[in-house]
C-alpha cells in the first residue's frame, strides 16, 4: 500500500513539475510581456519625489530643481486616487507658486501653458510656443522653474505629442471627425518602437512619455490600434527598477546618455491608465 501510495505521489509530482514548466515558458513567450507595468511602484516612485517642505515633487532623483508645471501640475492629479492628502498638498502649493509668480491660470489657479492642462480637461484656445523659466534659483536652497507659453503659434504637423493634445481637443470641443483626423496621423507614425515624429528624426531617439499621451488618447476616443501589445511592452521595458519612467529610448531598447526617470513622464504614464498586462495573455 505504502509504495502504491508512493508511485501515486511521484506522479503527482511529475505532473505538477511540467505544469510549471509549461507555465514558466507561457510566461516567457509572447503570450506575457515581462516586465510589467508596476503601476503601485510608479505611484510610490512619486511619493519618494514629494518634498514635504517644499509641497512639490523634484525633477528627477538626485536633481534641486521642482518644476511647477509640467510636473507638478500633472503629479497633483495623477496622486488623486493614491494619495489625495499629498496630491492636495502639491495642489495648493501649485496655486500658491501661480499666484506669487503671476503665472497664468485657469479659474480654479492651475497654471496653464496649452500643454499639461489638457490632460486634466481643460479647453485651450491653440497651441502657442512654450518656454522654459526659472522662477527663483534660490527657492529655499533649491531651483523653481516652470514652462510657460509664449504668443508665438506653433505648427502642430509632424508632432506625435501635439498631434495627440490636438485630438484630445477637439474632441473636448465636439468636433469628432477632427479628432479623429489628428489621432490617425498620430497612428500612422508608429514604426514598430514608436512614434517616429519630427523630433526623433532629429535625435534619433524616442520618448516615453509620447506613448502614454497616444494610449489616454485612443482610450479617451475610445479607439483601438493594432499594435497594442507593442506599445504596452514597450512602456513597461521603460520602467525602471525605482518605479519612475525613463525619458528616452532608442529602438534597439537602449536609453541614451543622460536620460533618466522623472516626474513629469511617470505621471503621465499613471494617467494614460494603462490595463493589467494580463489582459494581454
Amino acid at each position: 500500500m505504502k509504495s502504491l501510495t508512493l508511485v501515486v505521489s511521484l506522479l503527482i509530482g511529475i505532473l505538477l513539475g511540467a505544469t510549471g514548466c509549461y507555465a514558466y515558458f507561457l510566461l516567457r513567450g509572447k503570450s506575457y510581456i515581462n516586465p510589467t507595468f508596476r503601476r503601485q511602484d510608479a505611484y510610490n516612485y512619486l511619493l519618494n519625489s514629494y518634498n514635504s517642505t517644499l509641497g512639490l515633487c523634484f525633477e528627477h532623483p538626485g536633481s534641486n530643481v521642482y518644476w511647477v508645471s509640467h510636473d507638478n501640475v500633472l503629479a497633483s492629479y495623477a496622486l488623486q486616487n493614491w494619495n489625495r492628502t499629498i496630491a492636495d498638498n502639491i495642489t495648493e502649493t501649485v496655486k500658491r507658486l501661480a499666484k506669487d509668480y503671476n503665472l497664468t491660470t485657469s479659474p480654479i489657479g492651475i497654471p496653464l501653458d496649452t500643454r499639461a492642462e489638457i490632460l486634466l480637461g481643460y479647453i485651450v484656445n491653440g497651441f502657442n510656443e512654450t518656454e522654459n523659466i526659472t522662477l527663483n534659483a534660490s527657492y529655499y536652497g533649491s531651483i523653481l522653474k516652470t514652462e510657460r507659453a509664449k504668443n508665438i503659434p506653433v505648427n502642430i504637423t509632424g508632432y506625435a505629442d501635439l498631434l495627440c493634445y490636438a485630438s484630445l481637443l477637439e474632441w473636448r470641443k465636439g468636433n469628432n471627425s477632427t479628432a479623429d483626423h489628428y489621432y490617425e496621423e498620430v497612428k500612422a507614425m508608429w514604426d514598430g518602437n514608436g512614434f517616429n515624429d519630427a523630433v526623433v528624426k532629429v535625435k534619433g531617439y524616442y520618448a516615453t512619455y509620447k506613448l502614454g499621451l497616444f494610449h489616454l488618447t485612443s482610450r479617451t476616443l475610445g479607439k483601438n490600434f493594432n499594435f497594442d501589445k507593442d506599445l504596452i511592452e514597450r512602456i513597461s521595458r521603460c520602467q525602471l527598477v525605482n518605479g519612475g519612467f525613463i525619458t528616452d529610448y532608442y529602438g534597439n531598447g537602449s536609453f541614451p546618455s543622460g536620460s533618466t526617470t522623472n516626474t513629469e513622464t511617470t505621471s503621465i504614464m499613471l494617467l494614460a491608465d494603462f490595463p493589467s498586462i494580463f489582459e494581454y495573455n
